[in-house]
């Protein structure tokens, strides 16, 4: 979600300039820095504790001129933050996001993160975000963050990728999709929590001539299991294969323990 414009970009641009509803990704160092800080700190505030596993599959990545998206479920608002976060602060990723243009236009900020606008109910309008997310990952190893259920699902429900992602995939030809699902809980403490599951990765080739349903399939396939799986640690509260990536706010009982037994 969250730079440069490669150089073969004219087929894009002149698309760009028929579709006056299209809001580019511009991205500059001091607003990462900035809004990276302040979500963070925003994440802190809200929240008890933020939970991460499976970051070796995000480890792996080689720079290996492999483009790779992070199909991520989307049952919440703190979606984006987390991303924004995991992406600037946990991992220092070279990374594009996609976001409503509805929402864009309001917060255009986010444009200097990284986000660049797509609209999901306008075939052609949608069809050249996709082409302008094929030019910037093309042969690169720049990411990409995606919401492939397209619109805020409730976490509980099975995952169901629109076809987008699949469109995407078949373009580039070469690609990884790392599965991510995450999870947010009142269990213990008086704030909730976050928990974030890293699957592993989806590959697809040029040769393997995978067709758009079969790549939609199976990132819904994926991130529904990796939902599951995640639903079970949280309810469980099995936190030891998890690295703490932000720790929050202490509940009122916690603070009160730690007052009176001083």
């Amino acid at each position: 979600m969250l730079v440069s414009f490669h150089c073969g970009s004219f087929r894009v641009f002149t698309k760009l300039a028929m579709s006056q509803r299209f809001i580019p990704a511009n991205p500059d160092p001091i607003s990462k820095a900035f809004w990276a800080w302040y979500f963070h700190r925003s994440i802190r505030r809200a929240f008890s504790a933020c939970w991460i596993t499976g970051e070796h599959n995000i480890d792996a990545l080689r720079a290996d001129g492999v483009p790779t998206i992070f199909a991520c479920t989307h049952g919440s608002w703190w979606d984006a933050a987390m991303t924004i976060i995991l992406s600037l602060r946990e991992y220092g990723l070279d990374a594009d996001g996609m976001m409503e243009y509805k929402q864009l236009t309001k917060y255009r900020f986010f444009s200097r993160i990284g986000m660049f606008s797509v609209i999901r109910e306008d075939p052609r309008s949608a069809m050249v975000s996709l082409t302008y997310a094929v030019d910037r990952l093309q042969d690169s190893n720049r990411h990409l963050w995606m919401f492939p259920q397209g619109t805020l699902v409730h976490q509980d429900l099975p995952v169901i990728a629109e076809p987008g992602i699949g469109i995407l995939a078949a373009k580039l030809g070469n690609v990884r999709i790392v599965p991510i699902a995450m999870r947010y809980e009142l269990l213990r403490s008086q704030h909730p929590s976050c928990w974030v599951r890293v699957g592993e990765p989806l590959i697809y080739t040029a040769d393997s001539a995978a067709s758009i349903r079969t790549i939609v399939d199976d990132v819904s396939n994926a991130l529904t299991s990796c939902s599951s799986l995640l639903r079970a640690d949280a309810h469980a509260e099995h936190s030891a294969a998890y690295r703490m990536f932000v720790s929050g706010r202490r509940s009122m009982d916690a603070a009160f323990d730690a007052v009176t037994r001083q």
